[in-house]
């Protein structure tokens, strides 16, 4: 067997890692959308072409031997990826949870390596449908089975084993000229649709400068509908904007607390750091008017709600006190023997137990493995690691929107946002439909990394995906307004304490996407699963000479 064949799983695989090193340019604070839509654009057509070229030295046909390369070049381009993507993993692990730094590093790049194996699959299962003999390897199927590939695969790293969404493509296309795709498909749906879009043009051009060109008449012609149907359908989609009406503005706010995670749990800087917290409210309600809301980040105090002292909570419930305004607060909640992680609505009245455990409340559904709950079989990982409160339990039953000001606010807690088809369930199972939506969080366990921007992109995604706008307040950033098409209209300095007031226009009416949901992308997947069935059964009948051209 020559050298080259040898070396075609190593070709592979470095071909995808360096495809992958600029991925992360796609989201914020970069904002470079198209970067991460032409790499999955082009990674196919590198592997094809990897596998082609070892072949014809070979002297072999195009005929796959092995699908371990194929594999490889997926599993190489999302190792990259992640490693560069969420590096900040290990300010949360080694600077703040105290974990050996060799430790840190190696415990970043194995879960990299997890979320790297679905791009392997992913380019595993288009590669396995494209790799025959080359008069046939331009179906007009390919791209559809491309686009439901890498999207399906997208979803299912966010959805097993609890998900992790994080650095999916589709949210970045909040910040793209293709914005207004989101509140009709979603993320994954439109992302699905440019890669469909996409990869049926680069298809075109490969054609085109092929030596057969004139062999590929028919295709290129089946290839140019495909595309022409899809813009059409695209530029018919832009000019039909999903009809939402203005509510009563909502006059609110935020405190942005900026403690520290390495003082937020320390017993001796407790006191001090609350004063601090409370200053800020007294400074946030001489801004707000009578009806205003005063709103605190995710945990804002570090004890468990019912083990603090006695006054804090009155403290909190008394900025609501004789006034017509109300208090929104993270903290975190024991209710019998199950503790949440939740956000709590004061209106100034609550007396008692009503105030022990307040009935107007959103417990966190969506929980963080290792922070929030622990994973079977690392209870070993978690006792190396010093993080305070993690073992909650998970919200359940319907969603209550807490109604302020003529408006109904739906709320999430830190990284409850980042599940697009979740979110809209979320929304799908309000008791009210929602006007405004609130996102409370601490991420100050990743220092001022990129990992607050690129959260903020993803709720910035669902504020677009609903048409709705939407608040964060943050203890150390990034906190602020969104508007209903996901674009900031008031960002608050990452890294400051401040009592920050804005005023923010809520919004009726429910998108398409909100309407059908994750049932929508099941859709499209299951069109790109007939279409990867079809392909593949007529291209084995081809490869045993069977069959004439597909």
């Amino acid at each position: 067997m020559s050298k080259t064949v040898n070396n075609r799983p190593g070709q592979h695989f470095i071909a995808g890692l360096f495809l992958g090193l600029p991925w992360t340019l796609s989201f914020s604070p970069f904002q470079m959308w198209w970067v991460g839509l032409l790499s999955v654009l082009v990674l196919p057509v590198v592997l094809l072409n990897i596998s082609s070229n070892a072949s014809s030295s070979s002297g072999r046909s195009n005929r796959p031997t092995s699908n371990w390369p194929l594999f490889l070049g997926g599993f190489g381009f999302g190792l990259s990826t992640f490693c560069i993507g969420i590096h900040w993993l290990y300010i949360s692990l080694h600077t703040y949870g105290g974990l050996m730094d060799w430790f840190a590093v190696l415990s970043v790049f194995l879960f990299s390596a997890y979320l790297a194996l679905f791009s392997g699959f992913a380019t595993w299962v288009y590669l396995k449908a494209s790799r025959t003999k080359a008069r046939s390897s331009f179906s007009v199927l390919l791209p559809l089975i491309w686009a439901g590939a890498w999207t399906f695969f997208e979803w299912l790293r966010g959805t097993l084993f609890t998900g992790f969404a994080w650095l999916s493509l589709g949210d970045s296309l909040v910040d793209s000229p293709f914005e207004f795709l989101l509140p009709w498909l979603g993320s994954y749906g439109a992302l699905f649709v440019l890669i469909f879009t996409g990869s049926s043009l680069i298809q075109i051009l490969l054609m085109i400068i092929s030596r057969h060109r004139s062999a590929h008449t028919l295709s290129i012609s089946m290839h140019g509908l495909v595309a022409l149907v899809c813009i059409g359908g695209g530029v018919l989609l832009k000019n039909m904007e999903p009809k939402t009406q203005a509510t009563q503005a909502w006059s609110v706010v935020g405190i942005q607390t900026n403690v520290d995670q390495s003082i937020k749990f320390d017993p001796d800087m407790i006191v001090s750091n609350m004063e601090k917290v409370f200053g800020l409210g007294r400074e946030g309600l001489a801004k707000l008017p009578a009806n205003g809301t005063l709103i605190f980040p995710e945990t804002v105090t570090p004890l468990l709600w019912t083990d603090q002292p006695k006054k804090w909570p009155e403290v909190f419930r008394d900025f609501g006190a004789d006034r017509e305004g109300d208090v929104i607060m993270g903290a975190a909640l024991q209710d019998g023997q199950d503790y949440y992680n939740s956000i709590i609505h004061l209106t100034g009245n609550e007396q008692g137990k009503a105030l022990e455990v307040p009935a107007n409340r959103h417990a966190k559904r969506h929980l963080v493995p290792f922070g929030e709950f622990i994973p079977t079989g690392f209870h070993w990982f978690v006792r190396m690691l010093n993080m305070p409160m993690g073992e909650f339990t998970r919200g359940q039953g319907d969603i209550a929107p807490f109604l302020t000001q003529s408006n109904a606010v739906v709320s999430t807690v830190c990284y409850e946002d980042t599940f697009s088809g979740e979110f809209a369930g979320l929304l799908q199972d309000a008791k009210q439909e929602a006007t405004v939506l609130l996102n409370l969080s601490n991420l100050a366990w990743f220092g001022q990394s990129w990992a607050l921007e690129q959260h903020a992109q993803m709720g910035r995604t669902r504020s677009s995906e609903h048409r709705k706008p939407s608040i964060r307040v943050t203890n150390t950033g990034l906190s602020g307004v969104i508007d209903e098409r996901g674009q900031w209209i008031q960002k608050v300095p990452p890294g400051t304490e401040q009592a920050w007031p804005a005023q923010i226009q809520g919004r009726l009416g429910i998108t398409p996407f909100a309407k059908i949901g994750e049932k929508l992308w099941f859709g499209l997947w299951l069109v790109a699963l007939v279409a990867f069935v079809f392909r593949f059964r007529a291209m084995k009948a081809y490869n045993s000479g069977l069959s004439g051209n597909l």
